[in-house]
C-alpha cells in the first residue's frame, strides 16, 4: 500500500439517547481526529490489505467507507482511537475482499491496483481511449509535484526516473495494446521522450557521455544525429516489421508521435540494439516512424514471417491491474548466467549486429555440452527444464520451439567463444553441492575433456530464478558459494545489462 493513508473527509454521526453524552463524545471525536487517530491508524491500511489478500504494494482509493462503533460513556481517548482504528481496518478489509483489481466497475465504492505502475498504466489507457479521468486517478496515479501529474508526458518521464528498464517494458505493453497510445503525446513531447529513452538505453555518441541505467541520476543527452550517421538494415527491417504488426500506432498520429513507441518496442524485443549509438538509433527510428504503417502482406507459397519474439511465459503479464508477473522457477544450469560478467570483462561480447543470435548459439552450445553424457531422451527433457533460464540469457530467440530442435546458427563461432570462456574459468572451481547428482543421478557423469568437466562445474549449479520482464534474480543456497569464483569475481552481480533488457542479480541464501 502507499506509504500515506490520506483521509479526505472524516464525518461522524453519533446516536445516543443521552444528548449530553452525544455532545461530549462528538467533541472527543474531533479532538481525536486532530491528534491521536493518526497514531492509532499507523499500519492499519497495510494490515487491511493483508487481511484482504491484496499485494503488499497495492494502491487503494475508497469513495466511502461506513463504520459502526459502539462506544460506552466516558471512554478513554486512547481506547476510542484504538477502537476506531480496529473498525477501520476490519471494514476496509471486508470491502477490498469483495472488489477485483482495476476499475471495471466504475460504480464500485473502491478501486485498487497492484501498484502505482498498474494504476498509471490504466490511466494512460483511459486517456488514449478518450475516456474521462477516473475518480481515483489523482490519488493513485499522481505522485509528484508537477503542474499536471496526470499528464501522459509527466507519467512517462516519471516512469523513466523511477525505473528505466520497467518503464521501457510498460511502454512496449501499451504500444502492443489496442489503445491509440501515439495520440497521448504531442510531437514535441514525443521527440523529448525519444531523446530521454536514447539517453538511458543507447550507447553514448561521444566518449565524454556516460551511460545511465536504473538507479542512475540523469540520462546522458544524445546529440542530434547527422545525416551521415546512417541506419542499419537489420534494425530497419525489425522496425518495419514492428510497425506493420502494431497498426494502432498509425492512428491519429504523425511520425514524431509514433517514434517513442516504436523505439520502446524495438528495444524490448531486440535489446541488443542498445549496443548501437544514440545517433544511429535516432536516425533509424526516425526513418521507420516516417513510413506509413501497412499491414503485412502474404504471398502465396512464401514462408510465413516469424512472430515477434515473446517474453518468457513467466514474464508475460495480464491485465495492468494485476500484480506484475514475477515468478520463480527452479533451474539446474543456473551457472549459465555466471558467463555474463566475463563476456564483458574479457572483451568477448559479440558485435552488436550479431549479438542476439550469438548469445543464442552460446547458450545452446554450453548447455548441450554439459548435458552430453545424458541419453538423448533425457538430454532433451533436461534442456526443456532450462527454457526460462535460456530466455533470460538470450532474450531475442523465440524459445517456444522445443529446445532440442533449435539449431545453432554458427557452431564454429559459438565453440570458439565458449572455449575462450572455459579457459578463463578458475582452475580450482568445485562442483556445486548436488549439482551433478540432480542432473545425472547417482551415475557419475563422464565428460570427454577436462574443459568440459570444468564447464559443467560452472554451469550445473541448481538455483531459483525469479523473473520479471525487467529484472531477474538468481538465488543459490549458501552452500553453493565457491571461493574460487568469489576470488575471481565471477559471482558478482552483473547488474543492469541493457543488451539483455534486464537487471541481473545473484543472491546466496534462503530463496524465500
Amino acid at each position: 500500500m502507499s506509504d500515506d493513508l490520506d483521509i479526505g473527509l472524516l464525518s461522524t454521526r453519533i446516536r445516543s439517547s443521552d444528548a449530553e453524552h452525544a455532545q461530549a463524545l462528538a467533541g472527543q471525536v474531533r479532538q481525536l481526529a486532530d491528534r491521536q487517530l493518526a497514531r492509532a491508524l499507523d499500519g492499519a491500511g497495510e494490515r487491511a490489505l493483508a487481511r484482504a489478500r491484496l499485494p503488499a504494494g497495492a494502491v487503494v482509493a475508497v469513495h466511502k467507507l461506513d463504520l459502526q462503533l459502539k462506544v460506552s460513556a466516558d471512554v478513554p481517548a486512547s481506547e476510542l482511537a484504538a477502537g476506531w482504528a480496529a473498525a477501520f481496518e476490519a471494514g476496509l478489509a471486508r470491502l477490498l475482499a469483495t472488489i477485483p483489481p482495476g476499475d471495471a466497475d466504475e460504480d464500485a465504492p473502491a478501486a485498487w491496483f497492484a501498484d502505482a505502475w498498474a494504476a498509471e498504466h490504466r490511466h494512460l489507457e483511459r486517456r488514449a481511449a478518450g475516456q474521462p479521468d477516473a475518480w481515483w486517478a489523482l490519488d493513485l496515479a499522481g505522485d509528484d509535484d508537477s503542474p499536471d501529474p496526470l499528464a501522459p508526458v509527466a507519467i512517462l518521464h516519471r516512469w523513466l526516473a523511477r525505473n528505466p528498464a520497467r518503464a521501457l517494458a510498460a511502454m512496449a505493453a501499451l504500444a502492443r495494446s489496442d489503445a491509440p497510445v501515439a495520440s497521448l503525446l504531442s510531437a514535441d513531447q514525443a521527440t523529448g521522450l525519444v531523446r530521454a529513452l536514447l539517453g538511458h538505453f543507447a550507447r553514448p555518441d561521444t566518449p565524454q557521455a556516460t551511460r545511465t541505467g536504473p538507479g542512475a541520476d540523469s540520462p546522458a543527452t544524445p546529440p542530434t544525429p547527422t545525416p551521415e550517421a546512417g541506419t542499419l538494415p537489420h534494425l530497419q527491417a525489425r522496425l518495419d516489421r514492428l510497425a506493420s504488426h502494431n497498426l494502432r500506432l498509425s492512428i491519429a498520429s504523425n511520425p514524431a508521435q509514433r517514434a517513442p513507441w516504436l523505439l520502446a518496442l524495438l528495444l524490448t524485443e531486440h535489446p541488443s540494439a542498445t549496443r548501437q549509438t544514440a545517433a544511429v538509433l535516432l536516425q533509424t527510428i526516425t526513418r521507420a516512424a516516417a513510413q506509413p504503417a501497412t499491414p503485412p502482406t502474404s504471398v502465396p507459397g512464401a514462408p510465413t514471417p516469424a512472430a515477434p519474439s515473446p517474453a518468457p511465459a513467466s514474464a508475460q503479464s495480464g491485465s495492468p491491474a494485476e500484480e506484475p508477473a514475477t515468478l520463480t522457477h527452479p533451474v539446474c544450469a543456473a551457472g549459465l548466467l555466471l558467463l555474463l560478467r566475463p563476456l564483458v570483462r574479457l572483451g568477448l561480447l559479440p558485435a552488436a549486429e550479431n549479438l542476439g543470435p550469438a548469445l543464442v548459439d552460446l547458450a545452446l552450445t554450453a548447455l548441450r555440452r554439459v548435458l552430453a553424457p545424458l541419453p538423448p531422451g533425457e538430454r532433451a527433457v533436461a534442456q526443456e527444464r532450462e527454457r526460462v533460464l535460456l530466455a533470460v540469457f538470450a532474450p531475442e530467440c523465440d524459445w517456444r520451439e522445443r529446445i532440442a530442435l533449435i539449431p545453432v546458427g554458427d557452431p564454429a563461432a559459438a565453440e570458439r567463444l565458449l572455449d575462450a570462456l572455459i579457459d578463463a574459468i578458475p582452475g580450482d572451481i568445485t562442483p556445486a553441492p548436488g549439482g551433478l547428482r540432480q542432473v545425472f543421478g547417482t551415475t557419475p557423469a563422464a565428460f570427454p575433456t577436462a574443459a568440459d568437466s570444468r564447464l559443467a562445474s560452472l554451469l550445473l549449479r541448481p538455483g531459483q530464478l525469479r523473473v520479471s520482464p525487467w529484472e531477474a534474480e538468481l538465488a543459490w543456497p549458501l552452500a553453493g558459494i565457491d571461493l574460487a569464483l568469489r576470488r575471481a569475481g565471477w559471482d558478482q552481480d552483473p547488474g543492469w545489462l541493457p543488451w539483455l533488457g534486464r537487471t541481473i542479480r545473484f543472491r546466496f541464501g534462503d530463496p524465500a
